[in-house]
């Protein structure tokens, strides 16, 4: 079977690593790798600060929590989003305002972001969604005007470039997820960074003041990658890798990557923790391979957009000076559910990132401010939208037999 997510980046040397660490129970917690990573990223990036905590969206509470906001405060963010970006605003006790997205690029829309900007918005959150840079000299100018703090969502997007510069140090912060399905995993971590000194200072004293997470909860994640690499060969045997999962998920042996609570708007426990040493090494251990892996995205994103090209299907645009690293390739149907559905009776797992505004789908949008018809193109992608696989297991063998299913459909 062709795979979209399940530890898409998991190679047989992350997989060793993973159950070494499992086995050396005094590496969990600390330890150097943090370090090493923030430091990595500072040299890579570069910027002056990073900081590393348990995921995404714990990076963007730290971030969120250093800016001395008050409860009447706004922050802008795009519809067409995960709860993980939302819920972090409500967790600092702010209010998070939608902004529509440009249908072409799945990017915050310019335009809409001047009709929603108030005098209570005093931050601005740009995504950019799939990899895919959001038009940052457009959005920085509407910031500037209005004194907004501007952080970047670089979860889907490490090693895209906008202007020939890296995304993540255009704005005032940015931050990093190292998700199971995103570019480089540990199945949860993240990083925080930023070149203002004295917020820098302030993150920095937030994130000593937070505990690790507990030795079980590193235990479920040293468990993912081993599981994940037993049930995908067999997920379709008898439905037995699938079972398998399932199993793992209701017995909690394993952490889904986006919590029940989290659906309310409630805050898990995991979050405002630091990131632990086993998590760290298997971030570190992935880093190295990122030229490799994004090379290889771009490389299956060239045959998607040849084959594609000519087809029923509404490809993404590529817009001038801008340098993608596409970590799902999205393309747009009015049939997507269809195609979706069918994909998998024919034992490839198409993606559906997103379905709904906020996603995933059980996401009480009341619970999390978001109104029913306030974004009306971010309602209608989610409607359209079909994720192709990029990762490294994605083969050139692999992406044809996707696009020749995608052409059956006219």
């Amino acid at each position: 079977m062709i795979f979209t997510s399940l530890s898409p980046n998991a190679e047989t040397d992350d997989i060793v690593l993973a159950i070494k660490t499992f086995f050396s129970p005094r590496k969990w917690v600390t330890g150097s790798a943090a370090v090493s990573l923030e430091n990595a990223f500072k040299n890579w990036l570069p910027i002056k600060h990073a900081f590393a905590f348990s995921c995404g969206r714990s990076c963007l509470l730290a971030i969120l929590s250093s800016l001395n906001l008050n409860k009447e405060d706004e922050v802008l963010l795009q519809a067409y989003t995960c709860v993980a970006v939302p819920d972090p605003v409500i967790w600092a006790g702010v209010t998070p305002v939608y902004v529509d997205c440009e249908e072409q690029t799945f990017t915050m829309s310019p335009a809409d972001l001047t009709r929603k900007i108030t005098a209570r918005s005093k931050v601005l959150i740009i995504q950019h969604t799939f990899g895919h840079p959001a038009e940052m000299d457009a959005l920085l100018k509407l910031a500037k005007k209005h004194k907004l703090f501007v952080i970047e969502d670089c979860a889907h997007a490490m090693g895209a470039r906008y202007k020939g510069k890296l995304v993540g140090s255009f704005g005032d912060a940015g931050f990093f997820s190292f998700g199971r399905d995103k570019v480089l995993s540990s199945i949860f971590g993240g990083v925080a960074v930023t070149n203002n000194s004295l917020l820098a200072l302030k993150i920095s004293r937030y994130q000593q003041s937070l505990p690790y997470p507990s030795r079980y909860w590193i235990l479920k994640q040293l468990r993912h990658l081993p599981m994940t690499a037993v049930a995908k060969p067999m997920y379709e045997m008898f439905s037995f890798g699938k079972a398998l999962l399932w199993l793992a998920y209701r017995l909690t042996l394993l952490s889904k990557a986006v919590e029940e609570l989290e659906k309310q708007g409630r805050k898990p426990s995991f979050i405002d923790k630091k990131i632990p040493n086993a998590l760290a090494l298997l971030a570190l251990h992935q880093f190295q391979k990122l030229e490799r892996f994004n090379a290889h995205r771009r490389k299956i994103t060239k045959i998607y957009n040849r084959e594609l090209e000519n087809s029923e299907l509404v490809l993404p645009i590529e817009k001038k000076n801008i340098k993608p690293i596409y970590l799902r390739y999205t393309v747009r149907s009015n049939m997507a559910t269809r195609i979706i559905r069918e994909a998998r009776q024919n034992h490839i797992e198409l993606g559906d990132w997103y379905q709904t505004p906020v996603a995933p789908a059980g996401v009480n949008v009341r619970k999390v401010g978001y109104k029913p018809g306030s974004c009306p193109v971010a309602e209608k992608l989610c409607r359209q939208s079909i994720n192709l696989p990029t990762h490294i297991h994605i083969s050139e063998n692999d992406a044809q037999t996707i696009i020749n299913h995608l052409r059956r459909y006219r």
